[in-house]
């Protein structure tokens, strides 16, 4: 049953005829995880929350930066190093406390997706990098469950409910339909090249809301069963149809050992380094450097590291970073995969971490 002010909240969407009280109490009875708190997230988020879904938990390790403020609009200049996951179930709180909201201040990892996708109706994946996609995939693939994908780049912005259950008893295509392989290093755009309006990732995020709400209430969309592709410049949104794989379950969980990143924190990189068991790979750009960087660091752009595989030394253990973690994580893999490094490590959070818990004197941009 809706109780009296959940009526009243929600009466506008109650008069719309394609909608009805039964499709707002399987909003009310649903439970959608959000992976990931910012670009996309933050935009899902609200509306999903205003909706009336009834339970919402929020994965996400990260904290503000000043940097996110462009996108990321529910966070505030007060709020920069405080973690989104907690003031975005604050911000939903607020919104609906007719909602119930968890936030998880962890990484999504091959150790905890299980958990936390299992006790979902449907995940709304809103990372920014492809091991984490393709984590999701795997999961929701073998737990049969639902997942709405968006990714930006530039201009453009892509969409697609993959595995989500048909009323003919068939599935939608997985994120592995559309994209059986990661890309090489050479062609993953580099997060500090690569620029974005804040609106981009807004938009898309709101699609992933609706694209949410329709599947729960049982409604269809182009998107379940395509990839849609929107172009802000001449406001174009081409479908791409896409069949699932006949043997899509077959294809998930692939050579895990190398796909999986070993994660440290800079307090124990920084102790490593003392006792000189550890060196640092940097692998932002040259300008990047030149503003920040730690003493003694052995510094090779993302790009330019396949080339130079030889000036590595495989006596210690490798502390790859970057500005945040995720160029440094796609170098790890590319490593362990194409070249057999097995001495490798992610430092979490990048040179902005760094900065924040190690030596301040480090500017951050």
């Amino acid at each position: 049953m809706l109780t009296p002010s959940e009526l009243i909240r929600y009466q506008k969407q109650l008069k719309l005829p394609e909608w009805d009280i039964e499709k707002q109490l399987v909003l009310k009875s649903s439970h959608v995880l959000v992976v990931g708190a910012g670009g996309l997230g933050v935009a899902a988020l609200p509306y999903l929350a205003a909706a009336g879904i009834g339970q919402i938990s929020i994965v996400d390790h990260d904290v503000v930066d000043l940097s996110n403020l462009g996108r990321q609009v529910i966070y505030t200049s007060a709020e920069v190093g405080q973690s989104k996951a907690l003031l975005a179930q604050r911000y939903l709180q607020n919104l609906n406390p007719e909602v119930n909201v968890n936030s998880f201040e962890v990484k999504l990892t091959t150790e905890n997706a299980a958990e936390f996708i299992q006790k979902a109706d449907l995940i709304v994946d809103c990372t920014d990098n492809f091991a984490a996609r393709y984590l999701i995939n795997d999961h929701c693939v073998s737990l049969e469950k639902p997942f709405v994908y968006a990714a930006i780049h530039a201009w453009e912005g892509l969409l697609s409910v993959c595995n989500a259950l048909l009323p003919n008893g068939t599935r939608t295509a997985t994120y592995r339909c559309l994209f059986p392989e990661s890309p090489n290093m050479s062609e993953i755009p580099n997060c500090d090249e690569v620029g974005v309006l804040g609106f981009i990732p807004g938009i898309m995020g709101l699609l992933q809301a609706k694209e949410a709400i329709f599947y729960l209430a049982g409604m269809s969309s182009p998107a379940q069963g395509a990839l849609l592709r929107w172009d802000a410049r001449d406001m174009s949104m081409k479908h791409f149809k896409v069949e699932r794989e006949p043997d899509a379950a077959l294809h998930i969980f692939p050579r895990t050992n190398l796909d999986e990143v070993r994660e440290i924190q800079v307090g124990e990189a920084h102790a490593l380094l003392q006792q000189n068991l550890a060196y640092i790979l940097d692998v932002r750009e040259l300008d990047e450097f030149e503003i920040a960087s730690i003493p003694d660091t052995l510094q090779i752009p993302m790009h330019h590291v396949p080339t130079n595989i030889t000036s590595l030394p495989v006596h210690k253990k490798c502390l790859v970073m970057c500005h945040h973690g995720m160029r440094s994580a796609h170098v790890i893999r590319f490593l362990q995969q194409e070249k057999g490094f097995t001495n490798l490590y992610n430092v979490t959070g990048g040179i902005d971490a760094w900065s924040l818990k190690i030596d301040p004197s480090i500017p951050r941009y």
